[in-house]
């Protein structure tokens, strides 16, 4: 058992970020709750609704909103626990590899996975002759997905459970998470940020903003025709989520960049940290931007609260029946 005292002491002496312990808590536990209702309230329409379940924007959505179920459901309790115990919690080395291969495996494929997203979505979109048959189909839609799912798997599983390198159980100085010891090689951990997070970034950025530009140009050769409105449901739910990126994602990017750089200073790494800390908001709010963008899940939830106001505007007369009031009862012929 290694006690996360003394590591956490340390790093948060040296690097902190500005936030007391006890807002981060519920800066996390508040959206997660919510964020989790959210997720099974859509897998449970885009499994069980057969339209929304076999179209093939779909596909990646309904997988990206497991692995972030999975990581609310795994890795962010450990957090919450680690902001309100760190003090005296106590962790064996397995559970610390455990705990770094979800995290790290969720975050990055999660990320990953949407950057393919922004891929597909032009083929789907421009090239969607290529998909005509079952051979092309799987080879351009399923096969990327199996490699790069598969990649992440077995990249995670080896440099976490397996490390080439020394355990050093140092505890993330933003949220706990144990730091996995390829970060500190410095040709591991150019590759790992590099591949895993600053790349998937700028292909999710650049291929967002061509989209866009490439759909607004072809407005207007299409005139408004059921193929155009067709790519601009899958526009506008691709272009939706891509804001949560850019957002949370986009100020990372820049603030590791320059740490890449050499600019090792003290304002910009407590930046990167706080960049961090927020960037699990692209998990917690992915659910809603991914109901909110689309047209089925606001129908639904605008008949289940119509719905429930109709029931509660009826409401049965319990009077006896001898106070009833008779109506459109005729005294004369």
């Amino acid at each position: 058992m290694v006690n996360y005292t003394s590591y956490s002491i340390t790093l948060t002496t040296i690097y902190n970020i500005h936030m007391p312990v006890s807002i981060r808590f519920w800066l996390y536990l508040i959206p997660n709750i919510c964020s989790i209702l959210c997720s099974i309230f859509a897998l449970f329409h885009f499994l069980f609704d057969r339209q929304l379940r076999q179209a093939m924007n779909n596909h990646i959505i309904i997988i990206l909103l497991f692995i972030g179920l999975v990581y609310e459901l795994t890795s962010v309790p450990l957090m919450l626990h680690y902001f309100r115990f760190s003090a005296t919690w106590k962790l064996s080395k397995t559970f610390t590899h455990l705990w770094t291969f979800i995290d790290y495996l969720c975050y990055s494929t999660q990320l990953i996975g949407f950057a393919w997203a922004s891929i597909e979505r032009h083929i789907l979109i421009f090239h969607f002759r290529w998909l005509s048959t079952k051979t092309r189909c799987f080879f351009l839609h399923y096969f990327p997905l199996i490699v790069l799912f598969t990649y992440c798997f077995v990249y995670y599983f080896i440099v976490t459970i397996f490390p080439l390198c020394e355990d050093l159980l140092i505890p993330s100085p933003f949220n706990g998470v144990p730091v996995s010891c390829i970060l500190f090689i410095p040709i591991l951990l150019t590759y790992d940020t590099i591949a895993h997070q600053i790349l998937p970034t700028l292909i999710i950025i650049m291929l967002s903003t061509a989209l866009f530009i490439r759909i607004l140009w072809q407005k207007s050769r299409l005139n408004r025709s059921i193929r155009w409105r067709k790519q601009m449901k899958m526009t506008i739910q691709l272009l939706s989520i891509s804001v949560l990126y850019l957002v949370f994602m986009g100020p990372r990017t820049i603030l590791q960049f320059c740490l890449f750089l050499g600019l090792i200073q003290e304002n910009v790494f407590i930046g990167f940290l706080h960049s961090c800390f927020f960037a699990n908001y692209i998990i917690f709010l992915f659910p809603v931007f991914a109901c909110g963008s689309m047209l089925e899940f606001r129908q639904r939830i605008n008949r289940i609260f119509l719905w429930h106001k109709q029931r509660r505007s009826i409401r049965p007369d319990n009077r006896p029946s001898h106070q009833k009031i008779p109506i459109n009862i005729r005294l004369g012929p």
